[in-house]
């Protein structure tokens, strides 16, 4: 959906600064490993997603989710789809529904020069209610995106995707290594 967002910004001739995408949905009902296996996750279940889906694509019959303009996962996304989009900065969870779809969203918009930076934590829940990430494998999360933002907005010349191409896997340890 922020993929869309940006692009319906971009459309009526507005502009984001940046893009920070907290377990973001981005392909319509799933069907990845990732939505099978953690299905019935405690925080957002593969019920939930399909759900939501729902509300933002009312009435769809399968047209919507398979196009470009809703997904930057389907091929081909138009180049001035691409680069209408902010930098963005991607959180994605381990043991999510949304997983494999944010990973494979900040590889599209790593391939495109659009990504300033991708971690994923080994938890349940980052992008929730606040407070969650405290104490536990992903303590850290908001204050990594914050800190991002932040950054982005005080200094854009920090949002040059090209200088900043880093992928980080933070395990329980809160040590990050590169994927």
């Amino acid at each position: 959906m922020s993929a869309h967002t940006s692009r319906l910004l971009a459309h009526h001739s507005k502009t984001a600064t940046i893009q920070v995408s907290l377990v973001p949905m981005a392909k319509p009902n799933g069907g990845t490993k990732s939505m099978i296996k953690y299905w019935n996750n405690p925080f957002w279940s593969g019920t939930q997603n399909s759900f939501a889906w729902s509300v933002y694509l009312p009435g769809d019959d399968g047209t919507l989710t398979n196009d470009w303009r809703v997904s930057l996962l389907v091929d081909p996304p138009e180049q001035e789809t691409l680069d209408k989009l902010p930098p963005v900065y991607i959180q994605i969870n381990t043991k999510d529904v949304l997983r494999d779809e944010g990973e494979m969203y900040a590889q599209r918009l790593k391939a495109a020069g659009k990504l300033i930076e991708f971690t994923e934590y080994d938890t349940y829940h980052v992008g929730g209610v606040p407070g969650l990430d405290r104490g536990g494998p992903g303590e850290g999360s908001y204050d990594r995106a914050f800190s991002v933002l932040v950054d982005c907005l005080n200094n854009p010349s920090n949002c040059n995707v090209a200088d900043k191409q880093s992928c980080r896997l933070c395990r329980d340890t809160h040590e990050c290594t590169s994927i």
